[in-house]
């Protein structure tokens, strides 16, 4: 008995093998609904490829003039799909790529999964440790894997995969992702473990065509883009992070030196670090809450959390700061305060990431 799937299959497509056809015709007669091919400014000898797809019912043909990326093909799907009235009863939209490397038979279990899960976004996985998966895409992978979860506390198994299935009220959330070419599937995954959206993930085949030699990524341009983009969150934290040191070693200096330099040692440099801290805290909380984490509303557990660890910090700040004075007499203050903090603020960073800004209902 034929099943009937409700799920939309989008496809990106530049200079696709012939066998896309075949593999979109099979996908209808699974019982997927529609299938939106783009056509992201393939070359002119492949119009007769896209002129077949246009003729098989089902199958809707988006161009790009020019080569616009994976990234803005996968959006112009998602505003069609979006702008269609008579489609909105379909669950949402599954993207797979045009090399026949997402089977027809995983891509309709994400489907299914699809009619389950509203508020999350569908992964299929991938076992990227297959004696058939190439060097490159292995080692790649478990490196992304790696570093995303370091960074921002996810575990992913599979960051790279391109079959994904997005329920219908997160598309326009997908389509405002910035991102135009491969680092924007990388994008999502950031900006979902920021704005609280779970993932869910559906084992699915490995396929690899002769070592991935179809792929449209390039050798050094591309992955050096996702890697950028994947240590974004770090980049954003440590720029966050010395902005708010700046205002915190300002503002001790002022302290120590004129508003409280007439106090003995100990209490001149308790009140200045009480107060820049302080004063810095209020500042970077906000800024790691809106930019980095991606704690949205203010929170009293998340303030509660941030400012148990600023007490810990500043208590730390402060003994550190007397031993070193101990320990190096003839360097400023100022100078050991700023080391003493930015060593702390490598740990300060997993203690948010993981604590202070973790994402919790209500």
């Amino acid at each position: 008995m034929e099943k009937h799937y409700h799920s939309i299959v989008a496809i990106p497509a530049l200079n696709p093998p012939d066998t896309l056809i075949s593999y979109v015709e099979e996908l209808l007669r699974r019982g997927i609904p529609q299938v939106v091919v783009v056509n992201d400014g393939s070359a002119p000898e492949y119009g007769g490829l896209f002129q077949k797809l246009r003729e098989q019912p089902g199958c809707t043909v988006l161009d790009h003039p020019k080569n616009r990326g994976k990234g803005c093909a996968l959006k112009t799907a998602y505003q069609y799909v979006m702008g269609r009235e008579d489609w909105a009863g379909y669950n949402g939209v599954i993207t797979a790529d045009a090399d026949g490397q997402h089977g027809a038979a995983d891509v309709c279990a994400v489907s299914q999964v699809l009619d389950r899960v509203a508020d999350q976004i569908v992964l299929g996985v991938r076992n990227l440790r297959a004696e058939n998966v190439p060097t490159r895409s292995k080692l790649g992978n478990r490196v992304t894997s790696y570093i995303f979860h370091l960074l921002y506390g996810a575990r992913l198994e599979d960051t790279q995969t391109g079959l994904r299935g997005i329920p219908r009220g997160l598309l326009e959330w997908n389509a405002a992702v910035k991102g135009e070419r491969f680092e924007y599937e990388m994008n999502v995954l950031i900006s979902a473990v920021r704005d609280g959206i779970p993932f869910y993930s559906v084992p699915i085949e490995t396929i690899y065509f002769d070592n991935n030699a179809g792929t449209h990524l390039t050798n050094i341009r591309d992955p050096w883009r996702i890697f950028l983009i994947l240590l974004s969150g770090l980049g954003r934290y440590t720029g966050m992070a010395a902005f708010s040191a700046v205002v915190d070693v300002a503002s001790f200096y002022v302290c120590y030196r004129f508003l409280f330099a007439s106090l003995p040692l100990a209490l001149c440099y308790l009140w200045s670090v009480v107060i820049s801290r302080g004063l810095s805290s209020l500042l970077n909380y906000t800024l790691n809450r809106r930019y980095v984490f991606g704690g949205g509303r203010l929170h009293w557990r998340t303030a509660l959390r941030y400012y148990c660890l600023w007490a810990g910090q500043m208590a730390a700040s402060y003994g550190l700061l007397m031993g070193m004075s101990q320990i190096l007499p003839r360097v400023p203050a100022v100078i050991n305060k700023a080391l003493i903090d930015m060593i702390l603020a490598v740990g300060s960073y997993q203690i948010q990431l993981r604590w202070v800004f973790r994402h919790e209902e209500g």
